[in-house]
């Protein structure tokens, strides 16, 4: 029983608009050494920074060319950003059928935090949000450019 004059406050965020979120990475390069292959993307902790500040874990799959269960399970792979971290890693422990570059690979389950801690690490600029309903697609916040970030430097 709460005392009296208290107020409960709810703050559901990632329940309600989590699963609404998908994030896309195209693949820039793949390397095949060990027992993980190394699936770099053209994203990273400068747009999901949940994974290096609080060990979210990511599902990542391949957007480009789907795959059946025929083919096995793919890949073990470990899709990383292009900051050279070790806190720049996007997905871990996922199967990817044969990774490429140039490939699409989908982050589901994005829309809680990654907008809102998005970021210019290393003067990286943040992505477009497109909002997707019934085949359409409509864009509502435009490609950060390297323009935007040079606007607030002074002469």
């Amino acid at each position: 029983m709460l005392p009296a004059g208290a107020r409960l406050i709810i703050e559901p965020g990632r329940s309600m608009v989590a699963e609404a979120g998908v994030s896309l990475y195209r693949v820039v390069t793949v390397k095949r050494a060990g027992g993980e292959t190394m699936v770099a993307v053209d994203g990273g902790m400068g747009d999901n920074l949940e994974v290096a500040l609080y060990g979210q874990r990511f599902e990542a799959a391949l957007a480009t060319r789907v795959h059946g269960t025929s083919g096995g399970p793919g890949e073990l792979c470990r899709v990383v950003g292009p900051h050279c971290e070790s806190g720049d890693v996007l997905s871990a422990g996922v199967h990817l059928q044969d990774p490429r570059p140039g490939d699409l690979i989908a982050v589901p389950v994005t829309g809680a935090y990654t907008y809102s801690l998005a970021n210019n690490y290393n003067a990286a600029c943040r992505p477009p949000v497109v909002f997707c309903r019934d085949g359409r697609s409509r864009p509502v916040v435009r490609r950060e450019t390297h323009a935007d970030l040079m606007r607030r430097d002074l002469p």
